[in-house]
């Protein structure tokens, strides 16, 4: 394994810069437009993370576009994802298979680029669906179903933004995914092959988590793969192989039991 440079250590504050640049004059602007957001601090949260996704998310999405390619076509039915962001993920789908893309989004301002981007990708607009609530709402999910499970519960680079990433994805896999179903996941996680980022993932999550909302030590694929409901599991890293660093990739492919 190769040494860990210092730049490997300390690459996440040059991320923080430029996101921070980039997204606080939009956010200052809209603040300026309206001053109610002030005092409706989760609303302003939420514009500011839309420009931060608005920044930042084409570039994500291309650094993880030939995993998603391998992962998401095996997506089928209805398909609920979680965390959808701007909804990049659909141009993955393969709409021959998906009858109903649902995103899961707790961040309205994020729902109109997620319709746009369905749409983009073949869906009509009554394939899709909004649900605006968290991860860890499984009774309110379900109430926005009609009471329906699905077929595939999709995760990319969400769950590490999940506070009680255990309490949620247990209700999920438990009372959303339908027996026989599958999860598909590609996320950040803690850095296993290499203590020394690992330590630094640990450093870095106070500084990281506050501004972008994720914790970059989080062991999420244990975490799904210690649930007691798989028939079919199968764990890898990103494609291409990716050296250890401080957004190692972990990436899921599992079956509901029936």
């Amino acid at each position: 394994m190769a040494s860990v440079t210092w730049f490997d250590r300390f690459a996440v504050l040059l991320d923080l810069f430029y996101i921070l640049k980039a997204a606080i004059p939009p956010t200052m602007s809209a603040t300026c437009r309206q001053p109610t957001l002030l005092v409706h601090p989760r609303r302003l949260q939420d514009v500011f993370f839309q420009n931060v996704w608005a920044f930042m998310g084409d570039s994500v999405d291309a650094a993880g576009a030939e995993t998603k390619q391998a992962l998401l076509p095996a997506a089928y039915g209805v398909v609920l994802e979680i965390g959808a962001g701007h909804g990049h993920s659909c141009k993955y789908l393969d709409t021959t298979r998906v009858t109903r893309y649902i995103a899961l989004e707790p961040n309205t301002e994020m729902h109109e680029r997620i319709a746009a981007n369905a749409v983009k990708a073949g869906f009509e607009p009554a394939q899709i669906q909004m649900i605006a609530c968290g991860a860890e709402e499984t009774d309110k999910i379900l109430e926005a179903l009609g009471g329906e499970q699905v077929d595939t519960l999709v995760s990319i680079l969400s769950l590490c933004g999940i506070p009680d990433v255990k309490k949620s994805v247990a209700g999920l896999t438990d009372k959303v995914i339908k027996p026989g179903g599958v999860f598909l996941f590609y996320e950040h996680v803690r850095c296993e092959p290499s203590p020394t980022l690992a330590w630094w993932q640990a450093v870095w999550t106070p500084i990281w988590e506050p501004i972008l909302g994720c914790r970059l030590d989080k062991p999420t694929h244990h975490i799904i793969d210690a649930l007691d409901i798989w028939e079919d599991r199968k764990l890898e890293g990103k494609v291409p192989e990716e050296p250890p660093n401080l957004f190692w990739h972990r990436v899921g492919r599992y079956r509901k039991k029936l």
